[in-house]
């Protein structure tokens, strides 16, 4: 059994206000410690795969944004 699922076995037996009160803890930690798209990624993988973008970004023609900016653009858009 994985952690969510003793997580979920723990909690599905309490009365509404406790698990409310797990579920407003675990978004909190969620909010205090957000994890990034890359973070099971080795970061050797994550280099190549940015440098790929970046030059695959700077082929594209008519490029109203240089490679660095889109990049940070679509980190942006995939926090909302």
């Amino acid at each position: 059994m994985n952690i969510v699922e003793q997580i979920y076995e723990t909690v599905k037996d309490l009365p509404e206000r406790q698990a409310t009160e797990v579920l407003d803890f675990a978004e909190y930690l969620k909010a205090k410690h957000p994890t990034s798209p890359t973070s099971s990624m080795p970061s050797e993988e994550a280099r190549k795969l940015r440098a790929e973008l970046r030059a695959w970004v700077t082929s594209q023609p008519e490029q109203p944004e240089n490679a660095s900016d889109f990049i940070c653009r679509l980190r942006d858009e995939a926090r909302d």
